[in-house]
């Protein structure tokens, strides 16, 4: 999962400043202190000018809001849904965790989406017998499959007992990007 599309989904939730967009991202995803905060204003910078995100305004203390606009909110709509065949496997769960946190997310066709991703059909089947890197290769797919469908399962069994989804938190964190100064 990019922190592209963390940024945006977290963008779903209402106005946010890049340091909140940071920990929500962050908190959402069960990645604490893996993303550095500039990689957040860099990419907020850069969804702005690609005009996904629009600006909407300050804190009462100065700090830039974002939000989506009409073609962040479209990304957005698709991105809940669909799986990532090609995602690490900290990618796969970070996006099931964050969209399973959001409200009114689909994230039951998200879980359908990657268990066939995950399926029977995703391991190729070869004649490795002559090759046995093959056959140890195969065997890891077929085992990272198997792990992902069962985590797959608890996620199903976790979200149909629990209220899983939050809004976006009013926590202020201590540090924030400053407005530029005008000279």
């Amino acid at each position: 999962m990019s922190v592209r599309s963390g940024i945006l989904a977290v963008l779903s939730l209402g106005p946010a400043y890049g340091s909140q967009v940071h920990g929500e991202v962050e908190t959402r995803m069960h990645r604490v202190g893996s993303i550095n905060v500039g990689q957040i204003y860099s990419t907020l910078d850069r969804l702005q000018s690609q005009g996904f995100v629009i600006g909407e305004g300050t804190t009462g203390d100065g700090l830039p809001l974002y939000t989506l606009s009409a073609r962040g909110r479209a990304e957005v709509d698709t991105w809940v849904s669909t799986a990532d065949a090609g995602s690490t496997w900290s990618d796969f769960v970070g996006h099931v965790l964050l969209v399973a946190s959001l409200p009114g997310a689909p994230v039951d066709d998200l879980v359908q989406a990657y268990r066939h991703v995950f399926g029977e059909e995703a391991v190729p089947t070869t004649d490795s017998s002559d090759e046995p890197l093959a056959a140890l290769g195969e065997r890891a797919t077929r085992v990272l499959s198997s792990s992902a469908l069962a985590w797959l399962d608890d996620v199903q069994r976790v979200l149909s007992t629990t209220d899983h989804a939050r809004p976006l938190g009013s926590m202020r964190p201590r540090r924030g990007r400053r407005p530029r100064q005008m000279s």
